[in-house]
C-alpha cells in the first residue's frame, strides 16, 4: 500500500495487478509517498500489504476523509493464471524472500499445491480472493469512486488518468516488474466445462470487472 502525504491519495495493492511495479513507480515519482505507514499530526499509522479499502479506513479513521483511495482490477482469468505461476515458482517475490522460515504456513501450503497440481485442478480449489473485496464495505457496497479504479490491462493510461485528476502529472512510462511468464491467459480456459466452473466460481468478480471496463 502506498500513501501520499502531499497529493492525498492511497494506492491499494490488489494482488496480481502489477502492485510491485506501481508501488515502486509511485515511490520514485512522488517523494511525499510512504509504503505501509504514515505519520499524521503526530500519530503513526501502520498498514499490512494488500489491505482492503475498508481495512485502511478502519486504521485511519476520520483521517481517511482527506485522501482519495485508488486501485486496479484485473480480469479474473488473468489473476488466476498469474497466481498459479507465482506460487509454482515458490512465491519468490514476496518480502520474505531469502527468509524462507518467515513464510506463513498458508503461503507454503499454496506453493506446495501449485507445485504438485495441474493448473485446472489447482484453479478449481484455489481460495480465490476477488477484486471486489478490496473496494467494498461490510455490506458489499462500493466505497471507492469508479473513476479511481483502473484496469490492469490498461495500466499505464489508466494510472495517468487517475493521478491527473488528483493533480499528479506522469511523464514516464510505468515499467512492469515481476512478470509471470506463461502462455496467453485465454489458452488455459478453452475447455468448456472447466470455463463454466471457473465462471461460476468468480461470477461476482467477473461482473465487477466488466462493470469497471464498461466505464472506460
Amino acid at each position: 500500500m502506498i500513501i501520499s502525504k502531499v497529493n492525498k491519495y492511497i494506492y491499494i495493492s490488489v494482488p496480481k495487478t502489477a502492485t510491485t511495479s506501481v508501488q515502486k513507480f509511485l515511490l520514485e515519482i512522488d517523494k511525499s509517498t510512504f509504503q505501509n505507514k504514515i505519520e499524521i499530526e503526530g500519530n503513526t499509522f501502520r498498514f499490512r500489504e494488500h489491505m482492503t479499502a475498508l481495512e485502511i479506513k478502519s486504521v485511519l479513521g476520520t483521517s481517511c476523509h482527506n485522501y482519495k483511495i485508488i486501485g486496479f482490477v484485473r480480469h479474473p482469468y488473468g489473476r488466476i493464471v498469474s497466481s498459479y505461476f507465482f506460487y509454482k515458482k515458490g512465491a519468490k517475490n514476496w518480502a520474505w524472500e531469502g527468509r524462507e522460515s518467515k513464510k506463513p504456513i498458508s503461503q507454503k501450503f499454496k506453493i506446495n499445491l501449485a507445485e504438485i497440481l495441474p493448473f485446472k485442478l489447482w484453479a478449481l480449489i484455489y481460495p480465490y480472493k476477488s477484486n471486489i473485496e478490496y473496494f467494498v464495505d461490510a455490506n458489499n457496497n462500493l466505497i471507492i469512486d469508479l473513476e479511481n479504479i483502473g484496469l490492469f490491462e490498461n495500466l499505464g493510461d489508466d494510472l495517468k488518468k487517475i493521478l491527473s485528476q488528483i493533480g499528479v502529472v506522469l511523464e514516464n512510462e510505468i515499467p512492469h516488474e515481476n512478470k509471470s511468464f506463461h502462455e496467453a491467459e485465454d489458452k488455459y480456459f478453452k475447455n468448456i466445462l472447466f470455463k463454466k466452473l471457473i465462471n461460476f466460481k468468480v461470477k461476482k468478480d467477473l461482473e465487477f470487472y466488466n462493470m469497471i471496463a464498461s466505464k472506460k
